[in-house]
């Protein structure tokens, strides 16, 4: 990691000095985003600092009931004396909570490449594995030691991120960084189960009518799945069973981008997008959202139809160009 080491002592300093610590996570919290906060979580109460972990009403946090500590998460804004520390995010426009005129970030941990740097202190390193490989850097700074449960947190967060150490950001660290967090007690075979073998049947019917519906873009360099309101009630499926669709679009040989489309709230769609050399983050970044270079994502105003199709378009003229 290219962190240094003067802004974890700050980051640590941050930690020990401060009463009430807020968290708070991006938009649809994902295991990485939830392993950083279980981390962090842990590591204020090992300093006997008050934390909690907060997101607005209607916020899913996955295996939430796995990895965080029963009470820890608190539906609403943080009150007006908390420290407020980001975790995964790239922006505050981003946080899964709506923050007080009142409230500000105090500290910024992360490891996307388009962060804004939008609080006092930001520790962002985009080499970084995951915001979970950044929390374990600053226990090992600190001196402390993470909770069994802190550790299968934290190892799951990192094994999502890095779709399970495939991903080119995983590095010797990052698997020293899994190997010591076996060694605090996360279990590797549950944890896979829980990321990656644990699976309604309403899901998987959710998943057909997604690949059942693939339209290709950009003369198949792309592919782009689609899910309306009547598909989940259907299926009786909900939002976080969604995950891993787009990662299964671009397996298909010859797909460099795959994006998954569905509605969120009134007027509202979420897009996943994944790609294996693309930059999919400058793509979402069109409609105000973020990521990774190759999986990144934004929430648009329209109709499902609406903005896959914009995409369609945006897609079809920037793959035409693109140079890898």
């Amino acid at each position: 990691m290219t962190i240094e080491g003067h802004e974890l002592d700050a980051v640590c300093a941050a930690m020990r000095s401060t009463s009430r610590a807020g968290l708070a996570v991006h938009e649809s919290p994902d295991g990485d985003a939830v392993g950083a906060a279980a981390g962090m979580l842990d590591l204020f109460d090992r300093l006997g600092v008050e934390a909690a972990l907060y997101v607005d009403a209607g916020v899913v946090l996955p295996l939430a009931d796995e990895f965080l500590p029963p009470g820890s998460v608190v539906t609403g804004p943080p009150p007006e004396a908390t420290t407020l520390y980001a975790l995964d995010c790239g922006s505050a426009a981003r946080l899964a909570v709506s923050l007080p005129e009142a409230v500000k970030v105090a500290v910024n941990i992360d490891h996307h490449h388009d962060n804004t740097r939008f609080a006092e202190l930001n520790v962002v390193d985009s080499r970084a594995s995951s915001t979970s490989e950044l929390v374990c850097a600053i226990a090992e700074r600190l001196g402390l030691r993470f909770s069994p449960r802190a550790a299968a947190a934290l190892y799951a967060g990192i094994s999502f991120d890095t779709g399970h150490f495939q991903h080119g950001s995983t590095s010797a660290e990052t698997l020293s960084w899994a190997s010591r967090l076996v060694g605090l007690g996360a279990d590797p075979t549950r944890v896979y189960r829980l990321l990656y073998e644990t699976r309604s049947l309403a899901s998987l019917r959710l998943w057909a009518r997604a690949i059942e519906g693939v339209r290709p873009a950009a003369g198949g360099r792309a592919l782009l799945a689609q899910l309306r309101v009547d598909d989940f009630v259907a299926t009786g499926a909900s939002d976080d069973e969604t995950e891993g669709i787009v990662d299964a679009l671009r397996s298909v040989p010859g797909v460099e981008v795959a994006a998954l489309a569905r509605p969120r709230g009134d007027d509202q769609v979420r897009v996943s997008l994944r790609s294996d050399g693309f930059d999919v983050s400058a793509v979402a970044g069109l409609r105000g959202g973020g990521g990774h270079r190759q999986a990144a994502g934004f929430t648009a105003s329209g109709t499902v139809e609406e903005v896959t199709q914009w995409l369609s378009t945006v897609l079809d003229e920037r793959l035409s160009t693109a140079s890898f």
